[in-house]
Protein backbone atom coordinates (compact mmCIF):
# COMPACT_ATOMS: atom_id res chain seq x y z
CA UNK A 1 0.00 0.00 0.00
CA UNK A 2 2.85 2.71 0.97
CA UNK A 3 4.50 1.91 -2.39
CA UNK A 4 0.99 2.54 -4.31
CA UNK A 5 0.79 5.58 -2.34
CA UNK A 6 4.60 6.61 -2.89
CA UNK A 7 3.90 5.97 -6.93
CA UNK A 8 0.62 8.06 -6.86
CA UNK A 9 2.68 11.00 -5.10
CA UNK A 10 5.16 10.59 -7.57
CA UNK A 11 3.13 11.06 -10.58
CA UNK A 12 1.56 13.75 -8.96
CA UNK A 13 4.73 15.71 -7.71
CA UNK A 14 6.07 14.79 -11.51
CA UNK A 15 4.55 17.81 -13.66
CA UNK A 16 5.50 20.08 -10.53
CA UNK A 17 9.32 19.06 -10.71
CA UNK A 18 9.14 19.65 -14.45
CA UNK A 19 8.05 23.28 -14.30
CA UNK A 20 10.78 24.16 -12.08
CA UNK A 21 13.96 25.29 -13.67
CA UNK A 22 16.48 22.63 -12.80
CA UNK A 23 19.52 25.53 -12.42
CA UNK A 24 18.75 28.84 -10.24
CA UNK A 25 20.41 32.61 -10.82
CA UNK A 26 22.06 33.11 -7.57
CA UNK A 27 22.96 29.54 -7.19
CA UNK A 28 24.48 28.26 -9.94
CA UNK A 29 25.32 31.14 -12.32
CA UNK A 30 24.90 34.93 -11.79
CA UNK A 31 22.88 37.79 -14.55
CA UNK A 32 25.93 39.59 -15.45
CA UNK A 33 24.64 41.70 -18.49
CA UNK A 34 21.07 42.62 -19.06
CA UNK A 35 20.69 41.32 -22.27
CA UNK A 36 22.11 38.22 -23.75
CA UNK A 37 23.99 38.00 -27.41
CA UNK A 38 22.08 36.53 -29.87
CA UNK A 39 24.53 34.01 -31.11
CA UNK A 40 25.13 31.00 -29.10
CA UNK A 41 28.23 31.47 -27.17
CA UNK A 42 30.58 30.59 -24.43
CA UNK A 43 33.47 32.59 -23.41
CA UNK A 44 36.24 31.30 -21.38
CA UNK A 45 38.28 33.62 -19.73
CA UNK A 46 42.10 32.03 -18.88
CA UNK A 47 45.66 32.24 -18.06
CA UNK A 48 48.29 30.03 -18.78
CA UNK A 49 49.50 30.16 -15.75
CA UNK A 50 46.20 29.77 -13.75
CA UNK A 51 46.23 25.46 -13.07
CA UNK A 52 42.74 25.07 -13.02
CA UNK A 53 42.82 26.67 -16.59
CA UNK A 54 45.15 23.74 -17.19
CA UNK A 55 42.57 21.13 -16.05
CA UNK A 56 39.49 22.61 -17.15
CA UNK A 57 40.47 22.20 -21.02
CA UNK A 58 39.73 18.87 -21.48
CA UNK A 59 36.08 20.29 -20.21
CA UNK A 60 35.77 22.45 -22.97
CA UNK A 61 36.93 20.54 -25.49
CA UNK A 62 34.36 18.26 -24.43
CA UNK A 63 32.13 21.03 -24.46
CA UNK A 64 32.68 21.72 -27.97
CA UNK A 65 31.60 18.36 -29.50
CA UNK A 66 28.43 18.23 -27.05
CA UNK A 67 27.09 21.87 -28.20
CA UNK A 68 28.78 22.26 -31.73
CA UNK A 69 26.62 24.92 -32.29
CA UNK A 70 27.70 27.30 -29.78
CA UNK A 71 30.78 29.20 -30.54
CA UNK A 72 33.40 28.70 -27.98
CA UNK A 73 35.67 31.65 -27.14
CA UNK A 74 39.15 31.95 -24.98
CA UNK A 75 40.05 35.23 -23.70
CA UNK A 76 43.38 35.17 -22.36
CA UNK A 77 43.79 37.61 -19.33
CA UNK A 78 46.70 39.66 -18.70
CA UNK A 79 46.52 40.35 -14.90
CA UNK A 80 47.91 36.77 -14.25
CA UNK A 81 51.96 35.49 -14.43
CA UNK A 82 53.53 38.65 -12.99
CA UNK A 83 55.47 40.59 -15.57
CA UNK A 84 54.85 37.50 -17.97
CA UNK A 85 51.00 37.81 -17.94
CA UNK A 86 51.21 40.16 -20.89
CA UNK A 87 53.45 38.24 -22.42
CA UNK A 88 51.50 34.84 -22.44
CA UNK A 89 48.43 36.69 -23.68
CA UNK A 90 50.28 38.58 -26.71
CA UNK A 91 51.39 34.84 -27.27
CA UNK A 92 47.62 33.29 -27.19
CA UNK A 93 47.00 35.88 -29.78
CA UNK A 94 50.01 35.34 -31.87
CA UNK A 95 48.83 31.82 -32.60
CA UNK A 96 45.38 32.96 -33.03
CA UNK A 97 46.75 34.55 -35.84
CA UNK A 98 49.06 32.12 -37.03
CA UNK A 99 46.05 29.63 -36.76
CA UNK A 100 48.24 27.28 -34.46
CA UNK A 101 45.79 28.08 -31.33
CA UNK A 102 45.01 24.20 -31.38
CA UNK A 103 48.24 23.18 -31.19
CA UNK A 104 49.97 26.05 -29.02
CA UNK A 105 48.10 26.12 -26.30
CA UNK A 106 48.21 22.63 -25.38
CA UNK A 107 52.33 22.92 -25.43
CA UNK A 108 52.17 25.76 -23.56
CA UNK A 109 49.69 24.39 -20.62
CA UNK A 110 52.13 21.53 -20.75
CA UNK A 111 55.32 23.35 -20.48
CA UNK A 112 54.29 25.02 -17.44
CA UNK A 113 52.11 22.51 -15.22
CA UNK A 114 53.54 19.25 -16.43
CA UNK A 115 57.63 19.84 -17.42
CA UNK A 116 57.23 22.77 -14.94
CA UNK A 117 59.11 25.18 -17.18
CA UNK A 118 57.74 28.97 -16.75
CA UNK A 119 58.45 30.36 -20.19
CA UNK A 120 60.78 33.71 -18.73
CA UNK A 121 60.83 35.84 -21.84
CA UNK A 122 59.48 36.76 -25.12
CA UNK A 123 62.16 34.29 -26.73
CA UNK A 124 61.06 31.83 -24.51
CA UNK A 125 57.65 31.87 -26.03
CA UNK A 126 59.12 32.11 -29.63
CA UNK A 127 61.08 28.85 -29.02
CA UNK A 128 57.75 27.22 -28.25
CA UNK A 129 56.34 28.71 -31.27
CA UNK A 130 58.93 27.16 -33.16
CA UNK A 131 58.90 23.47 -31.51
CA UNK A 132 55.53 23.52 -32.85
CA UNK A 133 56.12 24.09 -36.45
CA UNK A 134 56.17 27.80 -36.72
CA UNK A 135 59.00 29.49 -38.41
CA UNK A 136 60.60 31.88 -36.31
CA UNK A 137 60.37 34.81 -39.36
CA UNK A 138 56.34 34.15 -39.54
CA UNK A 139 55.91 34.56 -35.39
CA UNK A 140 58.68 37.62 -35.58
CA UNK A 141 55.90 39.36 -38.07
CA UNK A 142 53.01 38.64 -36.28
CA UNK A 143 53.89 39.19 -32.52
CA UNK A 144 54.36 43.22 -31.99
CA UNK A 145 52.00 43.58 -35.35
CA UNK A 146 48.87 46.24 -35.35
CA UNK A 147 46.48 43.33 -35.45
CA UNK A 148 47.89 41.83 -32.52
CA UNK A 149 47.58 44.84 -30.70
CA UNK A 150 43.93 45.43 -31.55
CA UNK A 151 43.05 41.79 -30.28
CA UNK A 152 45.33 42.47 -27.14
CA UNK A 153 42.48 45.72 -26.26
CA UNK A 154 39.87 43.36 -27.42
CA UNK A 155 40.78 41.25 -24.71
CA UNK A 156 41.89 43.58 -22.22
CA UNK A 157 38.21 45.61 -22.76
CA UNK A 158 36.23 42.30 -22.08
CA UNK A 159 38.12 41.41 -19.14
CA UNK A 160 37.10 44.71 -17.87
CA UNK A 161 33.35 44.62 -18.96
CA UNK A 162 32.73 41.41 -17.44
CA UNK A 163 34.81 42.42 -14.21
CA UNK A 164 37.07 39.36 -14.40
CA UNK A 165 39.29 38.77 -11.58
CA UNK A 166 40.02 35.23 -11.35
CA UNK A 167 39.82 32.53 -13.60
CA UNK A 168 38.58 30.21 -15.44
CA UNK A 169 35.75 32.58 -16.01
CA UNK A 170 32.47 31.22 -17.99
CA UNK A 171 30.63 33.49 -19.59
CA UNK A 172 27.35 32.14 -21.55
CA UNK A 173 25.58 34.09 -24.18
CA UNK A 174 27.21 37.24 -23.16
CA UNK A 175 24.65 37.55 -20.32
CA UNK A 176 25.08 34.35 -17.65
CA UNK A 177 28.51 33.53 -15.39
CA UNK A 178 28.68 29.98 -14.08
CA UNK A 179 29.13 29.83 -10.63
CA UNK A 180 32.11 27.53 -10.68
CA UNK A 181 32.21 26.60 -6.90
CA UNK A 182 28.63 25.75 -7.06
CA UNK A 183 28.00 23.14 -9.92
CA UNK A 184 30.28 20.65 -8.15
CA UNK A 185 30.72 18.27 -11.47
CA UNK A 186 31.66 18.01 -14.75
CA UNK A 187 28.21 16.91 -15.75
CA UNK A 188 26.35 19.65 -14.15
CA UNK A 189 28.74 21.74 -15.62
CA UNK A 190 27.94 20.57 -19.18
CA UNK A 191 24.00 20.90 -18.02
CA UNK A 192 24.30 24.45 -17.06
CA UNK A 193 25.96 25.21 -19.81
CA UNK A 194 23.35 23.74 -22.11
CA UNK A 195 20.19 25.61 -19.66
CA UNK A 196 21.94 28.87 -20.36
CA UNK A 197 22.15 28.70 -24.00
CA UNK A 198 18.83 27.96 -23.99
CA UNK A 199 17.86 30.31 -21.61
CA UNK A 200 16.50 34.25 -23.30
Amino acid sequence: MKKLVFALLTLLLAPLAHAAPEFKEGVEYTVVKETASSKPEVTEFFSYVCPHCYSFQPLMNKLSERVPEAQLKKVPVSFLGREMGPVLQRAYGAAVLLGVEDKLTPAIFDQIHRQKKMPNSLDDIRAIFVAQGVEQKAFDGVINSFALNGMLAQYDRATENFNVRGTPTIIVKGKYQLNMGEIGSEDRFYRVVEYLLAAD
